[in-house]
């Protein structure tokens, strides 16, 4: 399969924009807590960012599907290498957990209730379930965008994955009623196809949108901009302070702009030769994805009383974030065991 030198350019660009999130997120939801300047800056930060994602989704797309291969062939290749690093991740994360001080009770949330409701030890590894669940159904859009027909094989899988998720709703709708649980994690994977579709789209036909840097970044400007100023007016008039309510992965703002920055990307690196650091940050922007909350952690720890600083301090701990994170993963995907999980 020909390498496409772009791809690693948007990788680059997605990790850099998930530690800008994780990182301005304490300052976003200090809304009316810091001074207006902190929390503006905080927030056109995260506004720039929420792209991140949805980005890492469309690059999967663009990847994954067009290509020529069997339902079984697709679940060998894909789980391989997603299982054991939803195991592995969880557990680590749940050690942390317990590592900071989360005591038996808690403990024990998170391996009876907390994996189950959410489907997650950790915040950000929703990330893994969400992608799990698509690329169950991933071969199926392949064998559509490839035109093929699928064996009955293919069709009794399909109508078992499915069977899969009438038990789990049926799951969900008891614990709901009965006890006061939400179990919504499997739901969340469908808004992602669009995401997964348009990928591979824009990695086909994006240059023949014939659209302009220029009208790409104003556009790109204007709503990332847009986005921020909605959210400064609900936070202050409405009080939702939540920096995904308006720029939701799953709302028009963020499918938008997530669309235009594939293209602007696609079009500006497709002819650059290949870059040795931004191959291999892009190598590793998994691991990094799955690694760097402890980082950020760890920081927090070290330079706390610079966070009252935010101007200085953000701008410092994303930097720092990206190079430990890079390093450490970079170094330890040189074992071939550990490479399989990062």
């Amino acid at each position: 399969m020909i390498r496409k030198n772009y791809i690693d350019y948007l990788r680059v660009l997605a990790i850099i924009a998930v530690i800008i999130i994780h990182v301005t997120a304490f300052y976003y939801n200090s809304f009316g807590k810091i001074e207006s300047i902190d929390w503006w800056f905080s927030n056109l930060l995260n506004s720039a960012s929420r792209f991140s994602v949805p980005l890492f989704v469309m690059i999967s797309g663009a990847v994954l599907l067009g290509r020529s291969i069997t339902v079984i062939g697709f679940y060998r290749k894909r789980f391989v290498r997603l299982v054991p690093a939803i195991i592995f991740w969880n557990l680590f994360f749940i050690g942390f957990s317990v590592y900071k001080g989360m005591d038996i009770s808690g403990l024990i949330w998170h391996l009876k209730i907390g994996l189950f409701t959410d489907g997650r030890a950790a915040v950000h590894l929703w990330y893994l379930t969400m992608f799990l669940c698509l690329m169950l159904f991933a071969p199926f859009i392949n064998q559509f965008i490839n035109g093929d027909k699928p064996s009955s094989k293919d069709i009794l899988i399909l109508l078992s994955i499915t069977f899969v998720f009438f038990f789990l709703n049926g799951i969900s709708s008891f614990t709901r009623e009965l006890l006061n649980i939400n179990i919504n994690w499997f739901t969340t994977f469908p808004w992602y196809i669009a995401y997964f579709l348009g990928g591979y789209y824009l990695d086909k036909n994006g240059s023949k949108l014939h659209l302009k840097n220029s009208s790409l970044l104003i556009s790109i400007v204007t709503l990332v901009l847009l986005g921020a100023v909605f959210n400064y007016l609900v936070a202050d008039s409405l009080g939702i302070i939540k920096d995904y309510f308006i720029l939701s992965n799953t709302g028009p703002l963020v499918f938008i702009i997530s669309g235009l920055i594939f293209i602007f990307v696609k079009n500006n690196t497709n002819n650059i030769k290949e870059n040795i650091v931004i191959s291999k940050i892009s190598e590793a922007s998994f691991g990094m994805y799955l690694i760097h909350p402890i980082f950020i952690y760890i920081i927090d720890e070290l330079f706390t009383s610079y966070k009252l600083i935010p101007l200085v301090y953000i701008p410092f701990i994303i930097i720092l974030t990206t190079l430990c994170s890079f390093i450490f993963i970079y170094i330890i995907r040189k074992n071939n065991s550990i490479r399989k999980i990062c």
